[in-house]
């Protein structure tokens, strides 16, 4: 990732910003949501921080050595919505769909097939008018090169 940062640095005009947008390296919570209201929400218990603690990593690298300055960033809510936990399921597999992982641990998928229940009863219950959000943390950076 630093070599990337790097080589944008070098393709960058004079009066150039690089815009780095990444998810904060925090547990993923699983919603149900009903008119803005949120009647349930749990952590996803299986989430690796790994390439989020990476980009967080290769950006302070390249402050710290002086090729960018931080010029503004801010955190934000990412929701990714689904008309039941199938429908998000799908699409996050989709979206991951090249992402490497290994094989998940046993308890952890007993973990996750009883909050996904969980939430795909309260859905069910509510109707219809209620859907499942998959809620993570962003964080945008602006960045300026650092020029000799």
């Amino acid at each position: 990732m630093v070599h990337a940062l790097e080589e944008i640095r070098r393709l960058l005009t004079p009066e150039g910003k690089l815009i780095d947008i990444h998810p904060v390296p925090t547990d993923p919570v699983i919603q149900a949501v009903q008119s803005g209201k949120v009647l349930f929400a749990e952590a996803s218990p299986d989430h690796d921080h790994h390439e989020e603690e990476q980009a967080e990593d290769a950006l302070a690298q390249v402050v710290r050595r002086g090729l960018f300055f931080i010029e503004r960033s801010g955190e934000f809510d990412l929701l990714t919505y689904g008309s039941s936990v199938a429908e998000l399921l799908n699409f996050m597999a989709e979206v991951n769909a090249f992402h490497e992982g290994g094989p998940k641990d046993e308890a952890v998928t007993m973990q996750e097939e009883e909050l996904y229940t969980r939430v795909e009863e309260i859905v069910h219950a509510a109707r219809g008018r209620a859907e499942v959000a998959y809620l993570e943390r962003g964080r945008i950076i602006r960045l300026r090169p650092m020029r000799s």
